[in-house]
């Protein structure tokens, strides 16, 4: 009987799972050597979410990132995950765009290609598994799963033998929120393999703490390989624990063959490091939720929405939106709840709990959706949903990106009216990807510096941007202050040294110029009830007022990126926009106030 094959996912699903994706390449070098010792079968090391914590966050060249763990990594595949024609963004991107995405990435280093539609709409992945083969990848063809009456056993079995027509090598399954009981795991796999003789992969979380058990029920029924992540970023919503998975099949007949102890060491070095990450953990991310077995709601996404309806004082209204959820699914036609899918389906649900009247207020992405853009769901949009949404306009039956012009061209003219001379099709996609971000990493003149007391081995560190404001730096939550760390910044060509202390506060050396930029505390107090603050901790993406601007109640006034989504902060006010402090690119703490408003 074949071993099983383990994929680790420590290098980017379990860390984009539990720290947001900011593991630092500084400190993934030191261990990849070790990494590479082990004899996975793969290492799950790009693409997802970390390609956009590399552009936003870390401000890194993404690709230089991947090459430089293909210079480390010399035995074991490289992995990366695409979202079918959306790769690793929201929206969906020109065929020119996604071949060339994959052609870049395999030329990298990647081997294993991963992929699927977050609609199940295969159409999706049409050129992206064409892409991968012509560039010489492997890939492992993926289904959402996310049980509806349209979507059973039988219906996946279908899609998988489509995806092995169009060229796919492995069949995976997707189990996005943990939801894959193991007596379904069994069925379910069974009819896969005999269905397709095709290698079946699957990909769980432990959200449900279902994995682990359903795990070794679809290994018992033929799956030949499964995900996981070394028990440092391993559990809640990460994948089940390596260290645990090797021990249970050990000495069986799925034993994996690999050696326990030096996936402990490996381990061991991420516990090391694990308090450097404490600002970006959220304990929601390592709970257990039983109740997302219901909803199919990814429990982050679920925490957005309450922390939705505390802000408004209508946390009484929670039933009712866990009665939306459902509704509004099946009113879409039970598409599976993949990102950005679920991130739809929820700010919907959460919009009728909140509303006088269903579908009162329609969001554009909802429209998007509707619409067709992002591909055709498993069942009929309800008819009156769509009437709501669309009006007398029709929906588009064709795959969405014969909408698209080529991008790759249209891209490199923006670029050059910016200023831009990109040497290589990689920066291309980074800006097409990133338009409002990539500039920063890209231009020459956009240098970094190191943090203070940096090690003088020769190993890379993190940079901080060269013109990062000082507000650019996390004041870290109150219940995970990490130790003080010092680092040097540059404002308007002036160097400071800048020391983030055990509470949170910024304070710099005697004699230095100090920044004109309020504390939250000091902040909260100058704006009164007229603060809008962050409902989280996250990422400014976009400001979208000035001051002076007015502004209604219900106005979107900032994008906030926290948990692998776009959360439109609102006014709760109207009136005119007195103060912005929250800048582009900025973390920010929760509560912290980006505006004020009087």
């Amino acid at each position: 009987m074949p071993r099983v094959l383990i994929t680790e996912t420590v290098l980017r699903d379990a860390q984009q799972s539990l720290v947001q994706g900011r593991l630092k390449l500084q400190h993934v070098l030191p261990i990849a050597k070790n990494l590479d010792d082990i004899g996975y079968h793969a290492l799950d090391a790009w693409g997802g979410w970390t390609f956009a914590a590399s552009v936003r966050a870390l401000q890194e060249d993404p690709w230089q990132r991947l090459r430089t763990l293909r210079g480390v990594i010399e035995k074991t595949p490289l992995q990366m995950l695409i979202r079918g024609q959306t790769l690793i963004a929201q929206s969906h991107q020109p065929d020119d765009v996604v071949r060339a995405f994959i052609e870049q990435a395999v030329e990298d280093g990647i081997r294993v290609v991963r992929m699927f539609d977050p609609l199940n709409d295969l159409r999706n992945l049409e050129v992206p598994i064409e892409a991968a083969h012509k560039a010489g990848a492997r890939v492992i063809g993926a289904l959402v799963y996310s049980p509806s009456p349209v979507e059973d056993e039988a219906w996946l079995v279908r899609s998988a033998n489509r995806l092995k027509a169009l060229g796919a090598d492995w069949i995976g399954i997707e189990d996005v929120a943990g939801i894959l009981a193991p007596v379904t795991a069994r069925t379910l796999v069974s009819a896969l393999v005999a269905g397709t003789k095709l290698p079946v992969s699957i990909h769980s979380h432990s959200t449900t703490a279902l994995a682990p058990i359903t795990y070794f029920a679809a290994i018992e029924a033929g799956a030949t390989g499964v995900d996981t992540a070394l028990s440092a970023l391993a559990w809640g919503a990460s994948q089940p624990a390596t260290e645990t998975m090797v021990a249970s099949l050990h000495d069986g007949p799925y034993d994996t063959g690999l050696d326990l102890t030096l996936i402990s060491q490996a381990s061991r070095y991420f516990d090391e490091i694990h308090d450097e990450y404490l600002e970006f953990q959220d304990p929601i991310a390592f709970r257990n939720d039983v109740y997302v077995l219901e909803h199919q709601l990814p429990a982050p996404v679920l925490a957005v929405m309450i922390r939705n309806l505390r802000e408004r004082k209508a946390i009484d209204r929670y039933d009712r939106l866990m009665h939306e959820l459902v509704l509004v699914r099946q009113e879409m036609g039970y598409p599976p709840m993949a990102a950005p899918i679920n991130r739809i389906a929820a700010n919907q649900a959460l919009a009728n709990t909140l509303s006088d009247k269903r579908y009162q207020h329609i969001d554009q992405p909802f429209r998007d959706y509707v619409k067709g853009l992002y591909g055709a769901p498993p069942a009929a949009i309800d008819a009156g949903v769509r009437k709501r949404a669309l009006g007398s306009s029709e929906a588009i039956t064709l795959r969405p990106a014969d909408l698209l012009q080529p991008g790759l061209d249209r891209a490199r003219r923006e670029m050059r009216k910016q200023g831009l001379t990109p040497t290589g099709v990689d920066q291309v996609l980074t800006y097409i990807l990133f338009p409002e971000e990539a500039p920063g990493i890209l231009r020459p003149s956009a240098r970094r510096v190191e943090p203070a007391g940096a090690p003088s081995s020769g190993q890379p560190v993190e940079p901080v941007p060269a013109a990062a404001p000082v507000t650019a730096v996390q004041e870290p939550p109150a219940a995970a202050a990490p130790a003080a760390r010092e680092f040097t910044v540059e404002v308007d060509g002036e160097p400071y040294r800048v020391r983030i202390l055990a509470d949170g506060v910024t304070g710099a050396p005697a004699g230095a110029p100090r920044a004109a930029v309020p504390t939250p505390s000091a902040a909260r107090a100058a704006g009164g009830n007229g603060a809008i603050q962050a409902p989280m901790q996250g990422m400014v993406v976009k400001v979208k007022v000035a001051p002076g601007d007015k502004v209604r109640l219900g106005d979107v006034v900032v994008v906030l990126e926290a948990m692998k989504m776009q959360n439109d902060i609102v006014a709760t006010l109207g009136g005119t926009v007195r103060e912005v402090f929250a800048k582009e690119g900025a973390i920010v703490a929760p509560n912290e106030v980006l505006m004020t408003i009087g």
